[in-house]
């Protein structure tokens, strides 16, 4: 019989295409890998792999296999999972998305309070996506999506808002402006600008609202464009110019000051979606109560220390 260990084996494998390293993120040894593989190419009477050289291959069946063993793996798991909670067990993996950024500045702090309350549930946060993320969230490879991002409306997904996160102007601190209640528009032509690359979200919001007050980033005096959110704050801590920025990633960073530009409001909502009516588990459902009956008092909580 078919054996959901022996198939997420399978998918390690084809994943890396080197045994040794399959063996080393699955905590096995390679002579181990290597016969769980040889047990299912005797089941299936085909060659999964086929070595050229020294490197390894998928073979036709191989390639075949894969998405046949994700599906085999996820049911195997959330059948576990099921029948555990049955017992009052809370627990199971949680698959989630996110940027780097809100994985590193906002979302820790989450994650910690929900492990107090559920330590039997493990959460793998992926920031690095190999397809769009929105996709990985429909095809069930992710489980939720924190996102800072506006979709379009799509009856199928359901949202909950989380914070309101407000973008301002950043300087050093000890520039001349840092010490200033907030800025106005018509003095932005006097700095020396770090200004965010044109396909970023920030360059996007700043620039509309900007535009409302008869003035572009272009016009700006600018001499650095940088696509990395923390890149350029750290670039405003050196001293290198001003910037636009999150205020609740640049609050957390020593050395720069935030300031409101006057009449001008720039807002976005960290938010977490996930797929109305798609097949869940206990440990899902306990992580999307505990976002739901936290959402009051989230801001205050992943900005406290």
């Amino acid at each position: 019989m078919l054996d959901a260990h022996q198939l997420n084996i399978f998918l390690v494998a084809a994943e890396t295409l080197n045994f040794t390293r399959a063996a080393e993120r699955l905590g096995l040894s390679q002579p181990s890998i290597s016969q769980h593989i040889r047990v299912l190419e005797e089941h299936f009477c085909e060659r999964l792999f086929i070595r050229q050289g020294r490197s390894l291959i998928l073979s036709d069946a191989g390639r075949a296999l894969i998405p046949l063993a994700r599906d085999f793996v996820k049911q195997s798991t959330r059948i576990d999972e099921t029948m555990s909670s049955l017992k009052g067990h809370i627990m199971g993996r949680i698959h989630l998305g996110c940027d780097a950024v809100l994985g590193r500045y906002i979302l820790p702090a989450c994650f910690a309070h929900f492990h107090e309350l559920h330590p039997e549930v493990t959460i793998s946060c992926q920031t690095d996506f190999c397809d769009p993320p929105l996709e990985s969230l429909r095809s069930g490879n992710l489980h939720f999506l924190f996102t800072n991002e506006c979709f379009p409306s799509d009856p199928c997904l359901e949202t909950l808002e989380l914070l309101q996160d407000e973008i301002f102007l950043i300087t050093p601190s000890d520039h001349p402006w840092a010490n200033k209640k907030a800025i106005a528009v018509m003095d932005l032509p006097d700095g020396k600008f770090i200004l965010p690359a044109e396909n970023t979200d920030t360059y996007s919001r700043v620039n509309s609202a900007l535009s409302a007050e008869n003035l572009s980033l272009i016009q700006l005096d600018s001499f650095l464009t940088l696509s990395n959110p923390e890149a350029i704050i750290f670039s405003v801590q050196k001293g290198l110019g001003v910037s636009f920025s999150s205020g609740t990633i640049a609050s957390t960073i020593s050395g720069v000051a935030c300031l409101p530009v006057e009449d001008v409001q720039i807002t976005r909502s960290l938010s977490i979606l996930r797929v109305r009516n798609q097949l869940s588990t206990a440990a899902r459902d306990a992580f999307w109560e505990f976002i739901n009956n936290s959402r009051n008092d989230f801001q205050t909580r992943v900005l406290t220390p």
